[in-house]
């Protein structure tokens, strides 16, 4: 049976809530040791809509904390499901040139995984 999604995307995810400044995830970002972050709108029924994602990638030659966000973020999030196989998850990645994708079930975010955390499953597996 191949490794699911699940077994190996961090949990819980830390999420910043759309619109915000540069400084607010910057300090999210520390605070939390993150290095990636969704943004999402919190609708009616409270119902979550991913408007971005922002790494610490994209905050690197940003000095001013009070650029909005938007400016920076990546509104192209893609998403998987927790109980896709790490295989399909892998191409995803690859075919959307991405180092992260959130895991959503229900309408909720449940994880994130990152490339570093496909380097980590295959370290442990020893693939």
């Amino acid at each position: 049976m191949s490794t699911q999604v699940r077994t190996f995307m961090k949990q819980p995810v830390v999420t910043s809530t759309f619109p915000c400044d540069v400084g607010a995830v910057r300090d999210l970002m520390k605070q939390k040791d993150c290095h990636a972050i969704p943004l999402v709108e919190i609708g009616d029924n409270n119902q979550i809509t991913i408007r971005g994602i922002v790494t610490s990638d994209d905050l690197l030659g940003v000095y001013d904390d009070t650029v909005n966000i938007q400016q920076i973020m990546n509104d192209n999030v893609h998403v998987v499901n927790p109980q896709s196989n790490a295989q399909s998850a892998a191409k995803m990645m690859l075919r959307h040139h991405t180092h992260h994708l959130v895991a959503m079930e229900d309408g909720k975010i449940v994880g994130i995984i990152s490339s570093l955390d496909f380097v980590g499953l295959v370290a442990e597996k020893g693939i």
